[in-house]
């Protein structure tokens, strides 16, 4: 494993996390825009679906079967071609049930990518607390840059977003195979649930993973509202360049992820993951004041509380658990967060929008969310015990 190959990892991280920072904020004024409203809520939920059913599968392959650059070389491949189809039949105005599908697709093939990037990255590094951050900063400055562009081109209600992230996906696969070589680590097993990912529940007899994937469930839920909901919210204020608008929160994740390795060595992992979840709550109630300057804040603070929950939670999840349930372990975390959460947080607020917006305004609809967080909080406070001053 060559030095110069962990470069590579910065750059698929970049491409990997361009790809849907071209579509993904700006999915719902587009759909909006070509007449596609009634796909909303399914299109959001597609992702979280897809999180659900491959990553735990994929994640036992790689622990036990595949080398994991090759895998995900794979999946960048050919989710790249049913990517630019969802985009193209809304281009070419086939309608939404050709959208969803090719979408669906695509979202099952893709959607172990970031768990199994996240495992080569975290094997390849000798120390991955303090240099984890340093690669994992280039998926977000991949977002940002693609959300600048996005709006300089005037995408911004335009699939030909999507059709421009399908390409970035085939650079991102081409990228892939100069990855470091990451050999299975597990032992092969014919027990069928073992194959299929499921031994990675087992992860959760561990009280403190227990409880950091059940607040990462909980924590998820509200925040299905933050790129389907402040793009509308955002227009509704005039704003026009809505994905240039979102990219502030990629600015601060930028600054965080820089000093990510600094604070896990330096803080406790509960303090450090509280002070994530406190950054959420915050982020909802300032958009509550239903002004364009605190819900910029508000994006802003995203970015710390992403940062800091998920990304440090990967490093503390990965030296958590036996080599050999690594790659699991990160798919569990993507199940939970992406998948599981991803599906309740876009059934919940999508419902609580309906209920909420339209008969007491956007600034009830954010605190009740804002009360979703605290309760994440009070659960995590309270269940999370830590073993030592270095993984607690």
């Amino acid at each position: 494993m060559g030095k110069g190959h962990r470069y590579w990892v910065a750059v698929v991280f970049f491409l990997l996390a361009s790809a849907p920072g071209f579509w993904f904020p700006a999915l719902a004024n587009i759909l909006i825009k070509n007449d596609l409203e009634w796909t909303k809520a399914t299109a959001f939920m597609i992702p979280a679906i897809a999180g659900m059913l491959s990553p735990l599968v994929m994640g036992a392959q790689v622990d036990k079967r595949f080398e994991a650059q090759k895998v995900l070389g794979w999946i960048m491949f050919l989710g790249s071609g049913f990517l630019f189809l969802a985009f193209h039949a809304i281009e070419q105005g086939w309608g939404g049930w050709w959208f969803l599908t090719f979408l669906s697709i695509n979202a099952l093939i893709s959607a172990p990518a970031w768990s199994v990037l996240n495992t080569i990255t975290l094997s390849s590094l000798e120390n991955p607390e303090k240099s984890f951050g340093c690669f994992r900063v280039w998926g977000t400055i991949g977002w940002a840059v693609a959300g600048v562009i996005v709006s300089w081109l005037a995408f911004d209600f335009s699939p030909k977003a999507g059709k421009v992230a399908a390409f970035v996906r085939l650079a991102a696969g081409v990228a892939c195979f100069m990855l470091p070589v990451t050999k299975p680590k597990g032992e092969k097993s014919k027990v069928w649930w073992e194959n299929l990912g499921l031994g990675a529940i087992g992860l959760l007899k561990d009280r403190d993973l227990f409880y950091y994937f059940l607040s990462a469930l909980l924590f998820s839920i509200p925040l299905g509202a933050f790129y389907l909901h402040t793009p509308e919210h955002l227009k509704e204020l005039g704003v026009v360049a809505t994905s240039r608008t979102m990219t502030s929160a990629q600015v601060v994740e930028t600054i965080a992820m820089l000093f990510m390795g600094l604070i896990i060595t330096k803080y406790r992992v509960k303090t450090v993951l509280m002070v994530a979840i406190i950054c959420g709550v915050l982020r909802y109630w300032l958009y509550a004041f239903d002004s364009v300057m605190w819900m910029v804040i508000g994006i802003g603070l995203h970015g710390i509380c992403w940062t800091l929950y998920f990304e440090a939670g990967r490093v503390f999840v990965h030296r958590r658990v036996d080599e050999g349930m690594r790659g699991q372990a990160q798919a569990l975390l993507g199940f939970v967060s992406g998948g599981l959460g991803g599906v309740l947080g876009v059934l919940v607020v999508d419902l609580l929008h309906g209920l909420i917006v339209g008969s007491f305004g956007w600034s009830a609809y954010w605190m009740t969310l804002t009360g979703m967080n605290v309760v994440a909080l009070c659960i995590f406070a309270v269940g999370y015990r830590g073993i030592d001053a270095r993984s607690s």
